[in-house]
């Protein structure tokens, strides 16, 4: 290794342990943020605020590499959301059919002897759409995903429902791009616990970004250039001839989660207070691109739990993909997790023979010690 090379490595090493300095203050900031140890936190009505203004937005995935945008990184920060310890058991409610985009609901019980539990909620995933003549229709958008840790007493019931994706893949001239179901939990402690399914049309996505033309597929830098928007927003249509504005549509918050906690005074008594906030991420629309040569890509954004599994990149340069081909239940089995999209479908061809995919079952799972 010459002088040059070894100064370099030198600076990349810095540059990297700077790197994580920066992160391990961010998260000791966030995590003080979210704490109450010593009584400096914030509970309630304060720290959901706070949880809201200065930590939910930091939780939208990026790439570790920002610059470099092939480069698939791991979520930050998601460690944030208290998972609590020293479970003893639980339960998982979602689809067990093989179909991977049903809903399913039923009633559990606290069992005895059992003082506090972990709701999570995934909100079933939005669908994609057909498209046609060098159409695109990009992933569906995932849906939210919610936590709550509260004191529960044995023998409560709670209802629980774990939403359900549309059932049907949408031919062109069908119904297209469908909103996922939400997911929810009612019972003592929890009040409009909910997270909601993966949006519906491209529309939707470009009002969450900011984009003042709702008629062409661009990101908010860009008000009339990009794709043009077709079928009431379901695909992306006459791409020979639009591209997109300098770049790709970056990963964009969608649905929501809510939900409050109820008797604040029983978690404090149990010792969670710092616990007293419904934790969640918002459901996130993929990263997309393509240009006037037909070449492009469409990230697929991570799911809380399934982070890496869910990171599926779906490249084209040449031929056409039917969004079902793809699909959870047909073809070679794709995204079979819960709140994920509808694959993508493009078509670099005149042809119309092309089909959406159905967006993913909600899933609610209950930890209890």
């Amino acid at each position: 290794m010459d002088v040059l090379q070894y100064t370099a490595f030198n600076q990349q090493v810095e540059y990297q342990k700077q790197i994580r300095e920066k992160e391990d203050c961010y998260r000791t900031l966030v995590n003080d943020k979210v704490s109450t140890s010593g009584g400096s936190g914030l509970t309630g009505t304060a720290g959901l605020v706070c949880w809201l203004e200065n930590i939910e937005p930091c939780l939208l995935w990026k790439p570790v590499n920002w610059e470099n945008e092939s480069v698939i990184g791991m979520p930050k920060y998601w460690d944030c959301i208290p998972k609590g310890s020293g479970w003893t058991g639980g339960i998982k409610v979602c689809d067990a059919s093989g179909y991977y985009r049903c809903g399913r609901d039923c009633t559990w019980t606290v069992p005895a002897g059992v003082t506090c539990a972990r709701f999570q909620l995934w909100g079933a995933g939005g669908a994609s759409s057909a498209s046609k003549n060098y159409g695109f229709s990009p992933f569906g958008s995932t849906g939210a995903y919610a936590s709550a840790i509260i004191p529960v007493t044995a023998g409560c019931s709670y209802t629980i429902c774990a939403g359900c994706a549309y059932c049907c893949y949408s031919s062109y001239g069908s119904t297209g791009r469908v909103s996922g179901c939400k997911s929810w939990v009612q019972g003592a402690g929890l009040c409009r616990f909910c997270a909601e399914g993966g949006q519906g049309t491209l529309r939707d996505r470009l009002a969450m970004a900011g984009v003042r033309c709702q008629a062409r597929f661009t990101d908010q830098c860009c008000t009339e250039a990009g794709g043009c928007l077709c079928q009431s927003g379901n695909y992306i249509c006459n791409a020979q001839n639009c591209s997109m504005c300098k770049g790709p549509m970056k990963f964009t918050a969608g649905s929501m989660y809510h939900g409050c906690l109820t008797c604040p005074d029983l978690y404090t008594e149990a010792g969670l207070s710092e616990n007293s906030v419904i934790y969640g991420i918002r459901g996130i629309w993929s990263q997309y691109c393509h240009d006037y040569s037909q070449c492009g890509y469409d990230i697929h954004p991570p799911i809380y739990g399934f982070e890496m599994e869910t990171q599926c990149c779906a490249c084209w340069t040449t031929g056409s993909c039917c969004g079902y081909c793809c699909g959870a239940y047909f073809g070679v089995g794709c995204l079979r997790y819960p709140g994920a999209g509808g694959w993508g479908t493009y078509m670099n061809s005149g042809s119309d023979a092309s089909c959406g995919d159905a967006g993913k079952f909600g899933m609610v799972c209950i930890s209890y010690k």
